[in-house]
């Protein structure tokens, strides 16, 4: 499962806990109903669950299709939280005092599902707009002669409570969302130091597998082509044995450096990320997949590479020292394994190199 679904599956579990939580708000409803405290009676009470039911409905909707994915609140968040606002509102004006905590345990809870994704700004903002929401409620209500009333005065109350509370909400929730912010780096940090090559600072071989099995399942799914090169250093022991392993460690960083240079300025790569698709694979080998790649694009692509490579010396703490590279394409066959496809790409290597290196070989 990729990160992407894992997070499409907590937030469509936080979906399904904001629906809970409308359903768990339909008994104390009724039961003030039932007690003479909610005014809209029961064809009111099904008008609003049946718009709490749609809002919700479309909302996972947006979620589960992927629409708000690219959106800055993917879970949607901030939004669900004002029409829940809303319908507190709605709710506030209908129901008596004695049931106004009704109104105030649904502003509490919508708040705290912000915990997930608010920011403070956000946070605040949404406290704002609630508690004027709520003193436009009470004025249009309350008109003039009647402020002096006890259910007044219970409902100023209840305001001086939301105010409250909503402000400690608020600046826990900002709290919380900083902890998020520090936890998603210190996470980043671990995850690049679980999948990246510590002297070249590219992926390392788990990454490249986990990648080389992503790309799989989406060629089985969708048919998408996708060729894997592995390149290989001519005669890299010679450097380490003449001229010591950092100098060695010096070409395999100007090395890494150079080719992904050259990747960021290609389209070939399609629609694939070359960040995720070239790294290295072990000791003076890299791989290199390539998305969509078809026909002739993954030999044009490395061409592109070789001669970019060669074209100036590398330098190093001994002075210039010129590098080649050769390399192995295998196109991915239907219904073929990663390792099939490894040693195609491994034999076609072997071809380059058996063949006087600073090449590159197809497999058949």
């Amino acid at each position: 499962m990729t990160d992407s679904d894992q997070a499409l599956r907590t937030r469509l579990k936080r979906q399904w806990m904001g629906f809970l939580s409308y359903v768990m708000f339909l008994v104390p409803m009724v039961y003030a109903m039932q007690r003479g405290w909610l005014h809209f009676g029961y064809r009111g009470l099904a008008a609003v669950i049946v718009v709490a039911l749609l809002v919700n409905g479309a909302f996972f909707l947006l979620i589960r299709n992927r629409v708000s994915e690219n959106l800055a609140d993917p879970s949607l968040s901030f939004a669900q939280i004002a029409v829940a606002g809303l319908l507190a509102l709605v709710m506030a004006y209908f129901v008596e005092e004695q049931a106004r905590s009704l109104t105030l345990l649904l502003f509490f809870t919508s708040f705290f599902f912000g915990v997930f994704s608010l920011t403070r700004r956000q946070y605040f903002l949404l406290s704002a707009v609630a508690v004027a929401g709520y003193v436009g409620m009470l004025l249009l209500k309350y008109p003039d002669g009647t402020r002096s009333s006890e259910n007044f005065h219970l409902a100023v109350l209840n305001l001086i409570i939301l105010v409250i509370v909503l402000l400690w909400i608020s600046l826990l929730g900002s709290f919380i969302a900083g902890l998020r912010l520090r936890l998603a780096t210190a996470l980043g940090r671990l995850k690049d130091l679980a999948t990246r090559d510590e002297l070249t600072g590219l992926y390392n071989r788990r990454h490249l597998m986990d990648t080389l099995d992503q790309q799989q399942e989406r060629s089985k799914r969708h048919g998408e082509p996708f060729a894997l090169c592995i390149i290989d250093i001519d005669h890299f022991k010679a450097v380490n044995d003449q001229h010591g392993h950092n100098v060695g460690d010096e070409v395999l960083r100007g090395f890494a450096d150079r080719v992904r240079s050259q990747l960021r300025k290609m389209d070939i790569i399609g629609r694939g990320d070359t960040g995720n698709t070239f790294g290295r694979y072990g000791g003076e080998e890299f791989l290199l997949l390539l998305p969509y790649a078809v026909g002739s694009s993954p030999v044009s692509c490395l061409t592109r590479l070789r001669a970019a490579v060669a074209a100036q010396p590398f330098a190093t703490s001994i002075g210039a020292l010129p590098v080649t590279f050769s390399a192995g394409v295998a196109q991915h066959h239907p219904d073929e394994s990663n390792a099939a496809l490894i040693d195609r790409a491994d034999e076609a290597l072997y071809r380059a190199k058996s063949a006087g290196r600073d090449r590159i070989e197809t497999s058949d």
